[in-house]
């Protein structure tokens, strides 16, 4: 009796074993890009004209599938980095404008087709930034600082044409609830330094702050690399404390994208893994 005990022990162990190294492992989707593009720049606490210019801008990505909801939610890391040198019309004066940007997002996985994914869930998004213009004496800056709870959406498909796999991927975000910083009309940085500062934080959402991203982006692996190509659109509105701030961009982005594993590759058994965006 005792002994059979032991070998049906045994057994479950093998097939639990044998389960667990059936599961497929969850590779690490990294990507780096770099980007230039036309920006437009529009700050009525700086100047009420609009400036138009270069930007550039690089983006940062990461994301894995968790354990979280039957293994069906996906962790994303967006990081963002833009810098802009516009003009007026004129070209009398010049802006300077640089932000940086993370994202913290949590989306829920769909596979409605074969080769296709959406994600839809919540972003965690944070923003720093300045804009400079060179022609103002007293202000000639202003600071630009958000913290948002944004709705975001991924549609991933994969085509292949002549054995050769396309990667297409679109994502956009728009924030639904957060707050900014934005200074009073007329009112100095010096001024607040010295003690002024009522209501310069104020409830953000959709009736005073527009802050969307949307990006295009295919994706060509090679044998040794896989390069990514994007187009990407980013709009940043505030229309609070009587100041008004635009800042539009158009960019195109080239990098490369990586899938890797979080764990020593010898344990893994060979195919026995999937990627986030497939």
């Amino acid at each position: 009796m005792r002994r059979s005990v032991l070998f049906l022990l045994f057994l479950i162990s093998v097939r639990f074993l044998s389960a667990q190294e059936e599961q497929p492992v969850n590779l690490i989707y990294q990507s780096v890009m770099m980007g230039v593009g036309k920006t437009s720049v529009y700050d009525t606490y700086l100047s009420p004209l609009n400036y138009d210019g270069n930007s550039f801008g690089m983006m940062l990505e990461q994301s894995k599938m968790t354990g979280i909801m039957n293994g069906k939610v996906a962790v994303q890391h967006l990081l963002n980095l833009d810098f802009s040198h516009s003009h007026n019309d004129t070209e009398t004066a010049s802006d300077y404008a640089g932000f940086i940007e993370y994202s913290y997002g949590l989306l829920y996985k769909f596979t409605p087709l074969k080769r296709t994914s959406l994600f839809a869930g919540m972003q965690a998004n944070g923003m720093l930034g300045f804009i400079y213009n060179s022609r103002n004496g007293n202000n000639p800056a202003t600071g630009k600082v958000h913290l948002n709870a944004n709705l975001s959406a991924i549609v991933a498909h994969t085509v292949s044409i002549k054995s050769q796999p396309f990667r297409l991927r679109f994502q956009t975000s728009i924030p639904v609830a957060g707050i900014l910083f934005s200074p009073h009309y007329g009112q100095s940085y010096y001024e607040i330094s010295l003690g002024d500062s009522d209501g310069l934080i104020d409830f953000a959402s959709l009736h005073n702050h527009l802050s969307m991203r949307n990006l295009l982006s295919v994706e060509i692996p090679f044998n040794a690399l896989t390069l990514r190509l994007a187009y990407r659109n980013n709009i940043y509105e505030t229309d609070v404390n009587a100041l008004q701030t635009r800042v539009h961009s158009n960019s195109f982005y080239i990098g490369f994208s990586k899938n890797f594993f979080s764990v020593p590759e010898k344990k893994i058994p060979k195919d026995n893994y999937k990627r986030v965006f497939e």
